[in-house]
């Protein structure tokens, strides 16, 4: 399998506390992590099962663990563990019926990490939620704040979420 070079980003100070995350943890994170694993049907389902088989064994030396309950939408990796869900629903950043719409990206931030398109919003905690905005499914990916300041995960996943999730023609977003 070949890796897409991985280029560093000129990035807003903002956008930069948001992308930057921590490479390693102390804890081997063996054990089963709880994810609320979405259901999609349909086509995303299939992107799903295929991202699923796509994805790392290892993130930046955190070993994959299993996701409680077992699910092809759902993955996780390390501990505290960084989750990715697909199959989600679009981003309420980005949903006017929503509370958490965000027209004016005063509570969000794009990114583009090699050529796949973020939208990255706080949680709790001080960490992070990704969640891609112009493929067909949308993918997710937390990161807890214990990783704050650090690496991002997120160029793991570019290669993996273009090659099973092509982009969604109709989803004009603005990733600049």
């Amino acid at each position: 399998m070949s890796t897409l070079p991985t280029r560093r980003l000129a990035l807003p100070a903002t956008t930069l506390l948001a992308a930057l995350l921590l490479s390693a943890c102390s804890d081997d994170g063996s054990g089963s992590v709880h994810v609320a694993a979405p259901a999609p049907t349909g086509t995303t389902a299939t992107q799903c099962a295929a991202l699923q088989a796509a994805l790392p064994q290892a993130l930046q030396g955190k070993q994959r663990r299993t996701v409680s309950p077992a699910s092809a939408n759902a993955a996780a990796w390390g501990n505290p563990a960084i989750t990715l869900r697909c199959g989600v629903a679009e981003p309420g950043v980005m949903d006017p019926t929503s509370p958490s719409y965000d027209p004016l990206s005063t509570k969000s931030h794009a990114l583009d990490v090699n050529g796949l398109c973020w939208v990255s919003e706080d949680t709790k905690g001080g960490g992070y939620r990704f969640t891609t905005v112009k493929q067909q499914a949308y993918v997710e990916v937390d990161v807890p704040g214990a990783y704050h300041g650090q690496e991002s995960p997120l160029p793991a996943f570019t290669g993996p979420v273009l090659r099973t999730d092509p982009a969604d023609e109709s989803r004009r977003f603005d990733c600049s």
